[in-house]
């Protein structure tokens, strides 16, 4: 019974921080890597409700994994720097209760969160980065909504081109409308003018339909037998209706198949056997290249025999001879001509080859990252959690600036040795692991020292060793002088 009510305590204790953790964390995320982002994409775009929300609860699902290893630093130090502050951690221990049976129920749920965490990267993370990437693409590639400022052309329109004089004040009244057509293709030959009229579109915003009123429509006719032969029709109406087809301006979706040879879209045996196809295409590519290297490339050179010193004399000689020869400066041409061939096919296959080595790469790092975030929140929960016990304070203040400084510091590590793998310096899965090699001893000595109830954030006790210190070097050097 003792123990149930300890661990409902101390859950109790750790979760409302790191929901309320988690959910700040990706709101700060998800606006600055989208909205603050992409906000100039969005903006004048005319988009739909519907299409932001879709993009929005994509993204924000999305960013869910990345923030759930700050989440838990800080819910930890946050619930066990309010239970050390409290004395509830100190009344456990004089129970007679080690650090770890304490922290024992909030390790059993880490532990099941980087279990579900995996699951998300795996299954759902995939789903969510295929579809808000692709809406992404889509909305950056939408044409801004039209907006014709008086007296000043507006030509974003294809294969038109219109100019208002003035607006009302409601603005749904034009003033001086000049429209130039040149949709056939064959330049400005069908020109329009109006006194006034009224822009609107259909109601599925496929077309522009303007209203016109009190004007003119001049069409030159180009006779296509005899070009240099033109006509002028012109038409004088009250009212003339034009509709101008906005296809542009719509918001396409592209087809989700084409972004899904991302590793963000693959799940890690799609992303295993994509790594498998791609490294056979390397294999492949240096056996070509090797092969036609050995039977091609240097196929003479291999033949030829060296020569003996009377040998290269006389070919010395012969060459300079020959140089009057036309025949003989042609194959000098030739030959070279085959080197230069030869330099750029090496060229291409050597890119090609570069390129194919980057993609496995990338594909590598995105199987590792998958994975190494479940890591990542064992191990940065055996940082907080200690931490919250050694410094014994909860709430906002410091617990907040520590968790902080040490995500920081992962999350910069980890950016770093990214890099690192991308630039081919290191090997991905080291690139990917390094940073929590090197938080594990860390995670390790805080929990020795919060087991041990060390005082290693106490300035006092600093003060007090540094006292010691020097009393015990003045009481060495009075021993020194008596005995002089």
């Amino acid at each position: 019974m003792f123990f149930k009510k300890l661990h409902t305590l101390t859950l109790k204790s750790f979760l409302p921080p790191f929901i309320v953790t988690l959910f700040v964390s990706v709101f700060l995320f998800f606006l600055v890597k989208v909205v603050i982002t992409y906000l100039d994409d969005f903006l004048g775009k005319g988009l739909r409700t519907i299409d932001l929300v879709q993009l929005f609860v994509y993204a924000w699902i999305a960013i869910v994994p990345q923030c759930i290893p700050l989440a838990v630093l800080l819910g930890s130090i946050m619930s066990f720097g309010n239970l050390a502050e409290n004395y509830e951690l100190a009344a456990m221990k004089s129970s007679g209760l080690s650090l770890f049976k304490i922290i024992k129920p909030a390790f059993i749920f880490i532990i099941i969160l980087a279990g579900l965490v995996f699951l998300f990267n795996n299954f759902i993370l995939p789903v969510m980065e295929l579809k808000s990437q692709s809406l992404l693409w889509d909305i950056r590639q939408k044409k801004p909504t039209v907006a014709i400022k008086e007296g000043i052309f507006y030509n974003k329109i294809e294969n038109y081109a219109l100019r208002v004089g003035g607006k009302s004040k409601n603005k749904d009244t034009l003033r001086e409308l000049f429209i130039y057509d040149h949709s056939t293709h064959q330049g400005n030959i069908i020109q329009m003018y109006a006194q006034s009229g009224k822009m609107t579109h259909t109601a599925d915003t496929s077309a522009l339909v303007l209203i016109l009123r009190n004007g003119n429509r001049y069409e030159e006719m180009i006779d296509n037998l005899h070009p240099k032969k033109k006509s002028m029709s012109q038409l004088n109406f009250k009212q003339l209706q034009v509709n101008i087809p906005l296809e542009d301006f719509k918001l396409r979706r592209t087809d989700e198949n084409a972004f899904k040879n991302h590793g963000e879209m693959l799940n890690i045996w799609q992303i295993d056997s994509v790594h498998d196809s791609i490294s056979r295409k390397v294999d492949r590519r240096i056996n070509e290249l090797r092969k036609q290297s050995t039977t091609y490339f240097f196929a003479r050179i291999a033949a030829t025999q060296k020569l003996k010193k009377d040998q290269k004399l006389q070919s010395i000689k012969l060459f300079y001879d020959s140089l009057k020869n036309d025949e003989f400066v042609r194959c000098i041409e030739n030959a070279i001509s085959t080197v230069r061939s030869n330099k750029g096919i090496v060229e291409v296959s050597g890119s090609n080859i570069m390129n194919d080595r980057y993609e496995l790469i990338q594909f590598e790092t995105e199987w590792h990252k998958k994975i190494v975030v479940c890591f990542a929140c064992i191990i940065l929960f055996f940082v907080g959690a200690p931490l919250g016990a050694i410094i014994k304070k909860g709430g906002l203040g410091l617990p907040v600036v520590v968790a902080v400084f040490f995500f920081l510091a992962y999350f910069i590590l980890s950016e770093g040795f990214t890099s690192l793998a991308l630039d081919g310096v290191l090997p991905a899965w080291q690139a990917i692991w390094a940073p929590l090699v090197i938080f594990l001893p860390i995670s390790i000595f805080l929990t020795y020292k919060a087991a041990n109830d060390s005082a290693i954030f106490d300035v006092t006790s600093y003060y007090m060793w540094l006292v010691k210190l020097f009393t015990k070097k003045k009481k060495l050097a009075q021993n020194t002088t008596n005995i002089q």
